[in-house]
């Protein structure tokens, strides 16, 4: 039982890896120096990159929230004598907070996907995505990862 104590762990730590790692990568696009030529792949990459990252996105979340909740439901005697029901709660509902953000982002996709859009729209459209993408990982996923990072603790330690 002790790993799937740290499942949410493991899994909240990739949301999070896969969310800096797609911060630092789509940075790179915003140079000055290689704008254009980003703004003429943009369209392509996105259409290729979205359906591919988001099934990743929304494996990780089910991983996160499906295990936090399992655990709630199996070991509710043990987590709260440890302490960590809510702490699991939280992981597993922060997890699914992720989602909440969609309703801003599609559109800002959409654009990006737009492989009639001005040249200089792709820039402004990728940096609000960036914006959009580096608050919801420092809000929700962070937090995600650091309440399953408590959980798994508080839960494993005697």
């Amino acid at each position: 039982m002790s790993f799937l104590y740290l499942v949410p762990v493991i899994s909240s730590t990739s949301a999070l890896y896969f969310a800096w790692d797609q911060y630092l990568f789509l940075s790179i696009f915003l140079k000055k120096d290689i704008q254009a030529p980003s703004n003429r792949l943009q369209s392509s990459y996105w259409q290729t990159f979205f359906p591919r990252g988001s099934a990743a996105v929304l494996g990780l979340i089910s991983i996160t929230s499906g295990a936090s909740f399992a655990l709630l439901r199996t070991q509710a005697a043990i987590l709260q004598e440890k302490n960590s029901y809510n702490w699991y709660l939280a992981g597993g509902i922060l997890a699914l907070c992720h989602l909440l953000w969609a309703p801003s982002i599609m559109p800002v996709v959409d654009t990006l996907q737009d492989s009639k859009k001005d040249v200089n729209e792709g820039t402004i459209t990728l940096r609000r995505w960036i914006n959009i993408h580096l608050t919801r990982a420092l809000t929700v996923d962070l937090a995600c990862f650091v309440s399953c990072v408590v959980a798994a603790a508080k839960t494993i330690s005697s």
